[in-house]
């Protein structure tokens, strides 16, 4: 009867630890999130952007969703200074070999005015001053890529 209690247990921690964070845990958790139909809770990074300039602790979590449905996590984390960045793509089933988390400590998060097409203008959110170079990103450039707003 234990024996039976604690495989039991040990299957509903692992069955656990493997579900998919859906788009309405994104919503639940207030995510700004990232999909091919819209951007939800974008006015989130400006608000991160001024915790950082005003020293105060902050965390904000962007979720972008592949076209499969597969979720793209990036995690920050301001305190004393610097941004801990965490890029998570474990849970994307067509990532390949290079997926996992991966860690790293920033200086700044920055915007600027970028033009993608004639059609698509906006702001771009980056990450400089890294230790690593993780996550989308540009290694010429040293930059990590967050999130861009299209502008209307």
């Amino acid at each position: 009867m234990i024996r039976t209690l604690v495989i039991t247990i040990i299957i509903i921690l692992f069955l656990s630890s493997c579900r998919a964070y859906t788009l309405q845990d994104a919503l639940t958790n207030g995510d700004i999130i990232l999909g091919s139909d819209a951007l939800v809770n974008t006015e989130k990074i400006m608000t991160f952007m001024t915790a950082v300039e005003t020293n105060e602790v902050s965390k904000l979590r962007i979720t972008g969703y592949t076209e499969e449905g597969d979720p793209i996590i990036s995690d920050l984390h301001y305190e004393d200074r610097r941004i801990q960045y965490t890029y998570d793509n474990s849970r994307d089933k067509h990532g390949g070999k290079r997926k996992g988390k991966s860690k790293t400590t920033c200086d700044k998060i920055e915007s600027r005015d970028e033009i993608r097409s004639e059609h698509s203008k906006g702001k771009q959110y980056i990450l400089t001053g890294c230790d690593q170079i993780i996550g989308t990103h540009d290694s010429d450039n040293e930059e990590i890529y967050l999130l861009f707003i299209e502008q209307q």
